[in-house]
């Protein structure tokens, strides 16, 4: 059991050991020292995988875990210039935790924006997300050797999947009839992704990871960047802009601009397989993230990627319906 969060606790910490909050706080107040600037004079991004902290010139990102962060700076180096990474300042691992320090770039995290744009704002910006995403698809062949065919959502194997499923059917208590559905959205996943054009994906292209200024101005975070079907971006793009924080199907103009999109760039033949099958592993990962959390008072019901995967086992496929008919 952990202990209780304080009361200064970050949302974005408050499931995790505030033991090691702590740890990463420091080893990130010592980062931006390094580079000039003092945490206490920065805020914390949005972000849940990695720490994040922007301001006084710069912008922090520190692993949670013991881990480097080599592949992702080398892939960042190698990203064309119009993506609008923020300019890399710096790179290395302290105490395990890999870490960058990057120019602070002028803008608004999207997904703090979002509520506050107008459909017709929310429409440019899932366009220009996507805009953003294909610049680094087309450079693919000089991106491709910097990343793996794996990761974030997507897992190395099938059966690899296929635990994560299990994990899923007994805490979710799917019917059979589910459970076959689930199986076979995975497996027609597999079949399909050595079949089609391969591309370097963001793998996470959520609100979350760009930022606004009237614009999408930038891309960021490629830490789940991944070789393989387009349909990984694809599904994340119209989740972003079909599904709201608490899991529920939402109609905009921003969520008909992505179904386009989805519907365009799809592979013509394996695209429904691939799209479908990206979403459910998505929610899968998900799923294994809360089921970590010690919070016994909530309900498995209420939880968002509970919710998302029933809908997308469904016989209408959820929120991807418009693609799956």
């Amino acid at each position: 059991m952990m202990p209780e969060p304080g009361a200064n606790t970050h949302p974005l910490d408050e499931h995790r050991d505030p033991f090691r909050v702590a740890l990463v706080q420091g080893l990130a107040a010592e980062v931006a020292s390094h580079f000039g600037s003092e945490l206490t004079r920065m805020r914390r991004a949005n972000g849940y995988s990695n720490a994040t902290w922007v301001g006084d010139g710069i912008a922090v990102r520190i692993t949670h875990t013991p881990i480097d962060m080599a592949r992702e700076v080398a892939l960042v180096r190698a990203l064309p210039r119009e993506v609008g990474h923020p300019e890399l300042l710096g790179e290395g691992t302290t105490e395990g935790h890999g870490w960058i320090v990057t120019k602070e770039v002028r803008g608004q995290n999207l997904h703090e924006a979002w509520p506050r744009l107008t459909p017709a704002e929310q429409r440019r910006a899932a366009c220009q997300l996507w805009a953003r995403a294909r610049i680094v698809h087309d450079a693919s062949p000089s991106l491709k050797a910097h990343v793996a065919s794996h990761g974030g959502f997507v897992p190395a194997r099938l059966g690899d999947a296929t635990a994560a499923a299990g994990r899923a059917e007994v805490a979710l208590g799917l019917s059979s009839a589910q459970q076959s559905r689930l199986h076979e959205v995975i497996e027609g996943y597999f079949r399909a992704a050595s079949v089609v054009e391969q591309v370097v994906n963001h793998g996470d292209l959520a609100l979350m990871n760009a930022l606004w200024d009237g614009e999408v101005v930038a891309l960021l975070d490629f830490e789940f960047a991944v070789f393989g079907p387009v349909e990984i971006d694809l599904c994340r793009l119209v989740c972003e802009a079909r599904v709201s924080e608490d899991g529920q199907r939402v109609d905009s103009e921003a969520g008909a601009a992505a179904v386009e999109i989805a519907a365009r760039y799809m592979d013509p033949v394996h695209g429904r397989a691939l799209i479908h099958g990206a979403a459910v592993l998505d929610q899968l990962r998900d799923l294994d993230i809360w089921l970590a959390r010690d919070r016994p008072e909530e309900r498995v019901d209420d939880w968002r990627p509970c919710r998302l995967l029933t809908d997308l086992l469904d016989a209408e496929g959820g929120y991807l319906a418009p693609l799956l008919r």
